[in-house]
């Protein structure tokens, strides 16, 4: 049986705004039991659950959430009536599940803070479930610096800086260049200038340095099935769970 482990990427998304309790519900269904979400936060403290910066894609407001207070945005409803989620609220409906948090790079920094802030004030179960049942996606040095500092215990995938490094040097057939970690996790997308990058060769330059891949959205179903094959350790997927 394999062990590669589906990620849903904003929940399942189909019939239902990302990053919303509909699109999460959805993929639960489909038998995810981990799933990605994208964090931002607002200039009074507030870490909300938005991909975009803006919400104009989401709830057709101009609002950007780093440059507003929660109270501005609260009261919006995604294109299909539901409501903003804050972490807070995400926890408590599914706490049960692994998330991945893609801590988006606006203001990283600060969202770190305060989630280590608001950690603090809800004590030791809330910090335990951070160590337990979640990690972070960073895209920045200074970003992957702070949750080093700030959460010591939280698991952290490689950032887009080691990711592109690695690739690119396994591409090249020159992994010794590619600076892999063992331990860590490293995203691949399928392809790269019309490049197949989801092969045995791949993979095993990875696995030779105790290192994980993460297959990074194949949203064809066949890419998918290919990662899923050849024992990639992780695919993050906007689809649907294939086994």
């Amino acid at each position: 049986m394999s062990s590669t482990k589906w990620i849903s990427h904003r929940g399942f998304c189909l019939d239902a705004v990302e990053n919303t309790p509909n699109a999460f519900d959805a993929a639960i269904k489909l038998g995810f039991t981990h799933l990605e979400t994208d964090l931002r936060s607002t200039i009074d403290g507030h870490i909300v659950l938005q991909h975009d910066s803006s919400l104009r894609r989401s709830c057709h407001s101009d609002a950007c959430i780093e440059a507003v207070r929660w109270e501005e945005i609260g009261d919006l409803k995604t294109l299909d009536n539901q409501s903003v989620l804050r972490l807070p609220e995400l926890i408590k409906a599914y706490g049960d599940y692994q998330w991945t948090f893609d801590i988006k790079s606006n203001a990283d920094t600060r969202t770190l803070d305060l989630l280590a802030q608001w950690a603090r004030e809800e004590g030791p179960e809330v910090q335990n479930w951070l160590q337990t049942n979640c990690r972070f996606l960073l895209w920045t040095y200074s970003g992957a610096s702070t949750a080093r500092r700030l959460f010591p215990k939280v698991s952290r995938l490689a950032p887009e800086p080691e990711c592109y490094r690695a690739g690119l040097a396994v591409l090249a057939r020159v992994p010794h260049l590619a600076g892999i970690e063992a331990g860590k996790t490293y995203s691949l997308p399928p392809r790269f200038g019309g490049i197949d990058l989801f092969t045995k060769s791949t993979l095993a330059a990875y696995h030779s340095r105790n290192a994980k891949l993460l297959a990074y959205l194949p949203d064809e179903v066949e890419d998918a099935k290919k990662a899923y094959f050849l024992g990639f350790d992780e695919i993050l997927t906007n689809g649907r769970k294939l086994f």
